[in-house]
């Protein structure tokens, strides 16, 4: 240890005389440590934070619609029939819904507008906290009771800030009775996706009794020990017989989450690779400047080798201070990523996910240094080993 400090401290000695240059050397490593750094913390902070966000929406299941793109799409509406046929029929599937979703005229006193109103269930499967009252019971679905669950910017729309619990409001003409509130979802761009704020949900089958309701699709939960393109044939097989030429197209929720979640790490690697090459060109800048400094060095080189200093001495000392720059380069490029990831992720995270996830940054620093370390002793070697090479006569002949 007192060995490689001694030639540390020499290199460092080293590079404090030659302060511009070695600043300038450095300027690469810095720059791209710092970018590797902060783009795989933000690549990493993005999947953690929108992971977290989607994981409050749990598992919804299997979906099986009338395909879309289907030139017969008008001749194809799967019914309450349907429903209770692939119910009956799917030996593969633990649970099977109709869902419904669609605009109604939703009204409280003089307030009345057109709103979004969504089926649900009492299989409850996300982790969506309740500002008010409760959930779905089996007591209301198989009642079919006329309640409702109001999201928050709906609530806050219809009642203020006063308590919508124990009140009613009335959809297509029908009184309805509020039962819970769900608290205020924040999940940034996502918002408009899988949470829109201003939309109540109602019983699917209190939704089945509506006027001119009509079922959408179905959703499913394979059973156990079955997979989930095992429930979604099983299924589609029913409806295929009680409509022959229709088509049907299908899509598995926390399949797509997790695709989601790999897109996401992989574009984040991706790109932490382009900055990558800053750090090689940085090392390339200091195997240069390396160069130079042994042809400046030649009668140091050759002085140490004369009064008994071994090729191996003098191969650590160039080598020393290759990896010197690279490590305070890395190390001064590792303060930059950190703080620019920090300070992104902040922000970032709560724009596109509503929430700010953790950064494991021990791996990601310990990488950081790691690599400044590797591109050192790289770039470093060349020129140490031809330093190491100089005949002694030689270098005291050199001008």
């Amino acid at each position: 240890m007192k060995f490689f400090g001694e030639y540390f401290l020499a290199a460092l000695n080293t590079l404090w005389a030659n302060r511009a240059r070695s600043v300038l050397t450095m300027i690469g490593i810095v720059i791209g440590t710092a970018a590797v750094i902060s783009i795989f913390a933000l690549g990493q902070s993005a999947k953690s934070s929108i992971g977290q966000t989607l994981g409050v929406f749990g598992d919804q299941g299997l979906f099986l619609f009338p395909d879309q793109s289907s030139r017969r799409v008008n001749a194809v509406q799967v019914t309450w029939s349907d429903y209770q046929n692939v119910l009956a029929a799917c030996t593969r599937c633990a649970k099977v819904f109709p869902v419904y979703d669609n605009y109604y005229s939703v009204r409280n006193g003089h307030s009345k507008d057109v709103y979004e109103l969504a089926s649900d269930t009492d299989y409850v499967t996300d982790k969506l906290v309740m500002a008010e009252g409760r959930r779905f019971n089996s007591d209301d679905v198989d009642g079919a009771r006329a309640v409702c669950n109001l999201y928050w910017g709906l609530k806050q729309k219809l009642f203020g800030n006063a308590p919508a619990l124990g009140k009613y409001v009335r959809i297509a003409g029908r009184r309805f009775l509020v039962v819970g509130v769900y608290a205020n979802i924040s999940a940034g761009v996502f918002n408009s996706v899988i949470g829109g704020s201003d939309a109540l949900n109602i019983p699917y089958t209190t939704y089945h009794r509506l006027p001119d309701s009509q079922i959408q699709g179905l959703q499913l939960y394979a059973a156990p020990g079955s997979t989930s393109a095992q429930a979604i044939d099983d299924a589609e097989a029913v409806l295929k017989r009680l409509h022959p030429n229709a088509t049907f197209q299908s899509f598995d929720s926390s399949q797509q989450g997790a695709t989601f979640l790999q897109v996401i790490a992989f574009v984040a690697i991706g790109i932490s690779a382009i900055g990558a090459i800053a750090l090689v060109v940085g090392g390339i800048g200091v195997m240069n400047i390396m160069l130079v400094s042994v042809m400046e060095r030649t009668r140091e080189i050759g002085i140490r080798k004369a009064i008994g200093a071994s090729r191996g001495d003098i191969l650590w000392q160039f080598l020393t201070e290759a990896v010197a720059i690279t490590l305070i380069g890395g190390g001064i490029g590792t303060i930059v990523g950190v703080a620019a990831a920090a300070a992104g992720s902040s922000v970032l995270d709560v724009t596109f996910a509503g929430v700010s996830a953790g950064i494991s940054w021990l791996p990601i620093i310990a990488l950081a240094l790691g690599s400044s370390l590797a591109i050192g002793l790289f770039f470093g070697t060349w020129p140490a080993v031809r330093a190491s090479k100089l005949e002694p006569i030689e270098c005291l002949r050199h001008e």
